[in-house]
């Protein structure tokens, strides 16, 4: 045998009882890998918060901005499986839905823990502005799960293609409703009234884009345009479902305006508008 080999063999024999308690060693030296984070726990109730009102709706607001991200990624993620072919994103969006409808829950179980006899009227008004926009997030994250992820799974599955002009218009109504979606999250860190009413105003121009991507759409069909034919009814349905999440964006405007004494004169502009 060779010289070496025999001395590389022999020291191993050595070392080899060596190494039970050496790995035992590592494992309470060495950190253990991070497990991997639940999105759908919260991050910022705070049970400890609940006896201070003001600073509990605090922790309540922080926690509902992490479901406005997630609903704004789930557009993200809705658009790119209706118009890019992405078939990954309709397993993506149901998880994402999952984790809005965790947090959802545990937002309003937190609010409803707060000591009604503890909070000041200040502190009922957020507490029911906290509450609305958490609700209406979580209608926007059911209309993108349950409507827009059908409906892309159905365009996949029938390989149908929007129009170049189809995708423009759909992309311009993503584009609007992520930034009223933005709109809403500053609407309700800032509670400011002249956001809340140009947040409204904004749910008006949805209602005049969606009218105009409409009677393109039909234009393109008149003119016998196949891709618009083949596509019409999902064309109009993802036209319908935003303009739909648009309501529910514009609904974290009324609590601030009602509080100024201004819902009745916006919803009789809207109606003249």
């Amino acid at each position: 045998m060779n010289f070496h080999v025999l001395l590389n063999l022999t020291a191993a024999l050595v070392f080899l009882p060596l190494l039970g308690p050496l790995s035992a060693l590592l494992a309470r030296l060495l950190p253990e890998a991070p497990a991997a984070e639940d999105h759908r726990r919260p991050r910022h109730l705070d049970e400890a918060a609940l006896g201070t009102p003001n600073v509990a709706l605090a922790c309540a607001a922080r926690e509902t901005l992490r479901i406005a991200d997630q609903v704004e990624a789930m557009l993200g993620r809705a658009q790119a499986l209706l118009t890019a072919d992405d078939a990954d994103a309709a397993k993506d969006l149901g998880n994402m839905d999952d984790v809005v409808d965790s947090l959802h829950s545990a937002v309003k179980l937190y609010l409803a823990r707060l000591p009604a006899e503890d909070m000041d009227p200040a502190d009922s008004a957020r507490a029911a502005e906290i509450m609305t926009f958490v609700i209406n997030l979580e209608h926007m994250g059911d209309i993108i799960d349950r409507n827009l992820r059908d409906l892309g799974k159905k365009r996949l599955a029938r390989q149908l293609i929007f129009s170049a002009e189809g995708r423009a218009d759909i992309a311009a109504m993503f584009t609007q409703t992520r930034e009223n979606l933005k709109a809403a999250v500053a609407v309700f860190l800032a509670g400011d009234a002249r956001l809340a009413r140009r947040l409204v105003s904004e749910k008006a121009e949805i209602r005049h884009l969606e009218r105009r991507a409409t009677e393109s759409h039909f234009a393109r069909i008149r003119s016998g345009r196949r891709e618009s034919i083949e596509t019409s009814a999902l064309h109009l349905d993802v036209l319908r479902d935003l303009k739909r999440i648009n309501a529910h964006i514009a609904a974290v405007a009324y609590p601030i305006l009602e509080q100024g004494g201004e819902l009745e004169e916006t919803r009789l502009k809207e109606a003249r508008g």
